[in-house]
C-alpha cells in the first residue's frame, strides 16, 4: 500500500491518494 498526500502548502484542505487496496473495499476515512 502507498499513501500520498498533496495540498499541504495551499491551505487547510488535504488530498490523500491511497493505492494498492482491493476494489470495492470500504474505507473508514476517520481511521486514515
Amino acid at each position: 500500500m502507498r499513501f500520498l498526500t498533496a495540498g499541504e502548502s495551499h491551505g487547510p484542505c488535504l488530498t490523500a491518494i491511497v493505492e494498492g487496496l482491493p476494489a470495492g473495499l470500504a474505507l473508514d476515512v476517520a481511521a486514515i
